[in-house]
């Protein structure tokens, strides 16, 4: 779901509002995990999973007022639907409130339905739409292979840095590390700070653009997952693992006022992983695919995005009782470090870019994987 919704919101939103309204859905997301573990508190699971029933129906009934987006009108030559969704979008505004807007659509709509033969030599295109088949050949061209291996490559650090393959043993964890306070009200206390964080990124992403808040995210993760290693290595037994740590004699601190130090920085990790890494990803999924492959792009990196997630959680559990907990920690803290050189030198910045100058970049052959800047070529049009 994630995918289709995220595309959509790509395609309707203009490029100044479109890093907060993205951002919208994950705010909602944490707001519901967090509603979760509150309602757990107040009533029985089944109960939970009723009133839970009446989400989808409410849902399904809402999409049915909502257009399709005005490019996918005009990529069916529906051009009179395309402005009438285009006007709804906008605020049930005139015809000429959206006119100079809807004007750039569709000649962004006209390149996006040539063929490569005649962009390549600047021809009226008047070939059939293309096929799905012909779709998938679109994965070969280079502007749809460099921000597909963006997204890969960001899904894969979201995946492999640790919090989310280590979250559903995170209470076991806390407790692993002789948390100061009980490992639930550390995990309610890291729910909160999901949601709170999920807002000031969605506040902050028009003003320092998405690539400065991937770069700090990743850079905390690094330092955060560092500094459990060494507390790890420095102050935990050798080979301690927090599994099965009813069968091992328990662990606890000398000094009971160390426990912070791995419970903040938890509970920071999680803060930079789940709120940056985890959202910057989908945020660059909606926009950074040409619109001809967008469909079948953002639907494929989204599946390894899943993939990725299966992996990293199947495995956690071997690699922490193979390394120990401080030695998956540091083996994190290395990805993080490559996640850290890759990603500065390949995330470009797509805040405040139309759909049509982010796909203009990625055709371009004279520009390699690393020039990131994108000229805001529509706006000088």
């Amino acid at each position: 779901m994630e995918s289709s919704i995220l595309t959509y919101l790509g395609e309707i939103c203009e490029p100044q509002f479109r890093g907060i309204l993205i951002g919208y859905s994950f705010i909602y997301g944490t707001i519901g995990v967090f509603t979760t573990f509150l309602l757990n508190t107040l009533m029985a699971w089944r109960t939970i999973c009723m009133v839970y029933l009446a989400v989808p129906i409410i849902t399904a009934i809402s999409i049915c007022f909502i257009p399709e987006s005005p490019q996918w009108n005009l990529s069916k030559n529906r051009t009179a639907d395309a402005e009438k969704s285009l006007r709804w979008l906008r605020g049930w505004v005139s015809s000429e409130t959206v006119a100079k807007e809807f004007q750039d659509l569709k000649r962004h709509s006209k390149r996006a339905k040539s063929c490569f033969e005649c962009i390549k030599y600047d021809l009226e295109c008047t070939h059939p739409l293309p096929t799905l088949s012909e779709k998938f050949t679109e994965f070969k061209r280079r502007q749809t292979l460099r921000p597909f291996f963006i997204v890969i490559s960001m899904f894969f650090l979201t995946q492999f840095t640790g919090n989310l393959s280590m979250r559903p043993f995170i209470v076991q964890i806390f407790k692993a590390y002789d948390s100061p306070i009980a490992s639930d009200q550390a995990v309610t206390i890291m729910s909160m700070l999901d949601n709170v964080t999920n807002v000031i990124i969605m506040i902050l992403v028009r003003f320092t653009g998405k690539r400065r808040i991937y770069l700090v995210c990743i850079s905390g993760v690094l330092v955060c997952t560092s500094i459990i290693s060494w507390f790890g290595f420095t102050y935990l037994p050798p080979g301690h693992i927090s599994f099965d740590q009813t069968n091992n004699k328990p662990f606890h601190l000398e000094n009971q006022s160390l426990g912070y130090i791995p419970m903040i920085c938890l509970m920071m990790w999680n803060t930079f992983s789940y709120c940056g890494l985890n959202t910057v990803p989908w945020m660059l999924l909606s926009e950074m695919f040409p619109f001809k492959s967008r469909g079948i792009g953002s639907g494929i990196a989204a599946a390894m995005h899943f993939i990725f997630g299966f992996i990293s959680r199947r495995t956690y559990y071997d690699l922490e009782t193979t390394l120990s907990l401080p030695g998956v920690s540091l083996l994190f803290a290395c990805i993080s470090f490559i996640g850290l050189i890759l990603t500065y030198n390949i995330l470009p910045e797509t805040e405040n870019r139309s759909l049509e100058d982010i796909e203009l970049h990625f055709s371009d052959s004279s520009k390699g994987i690393t020039d990131r800047k994108i000229i805001k070529q529509t706006m000088k049009n």
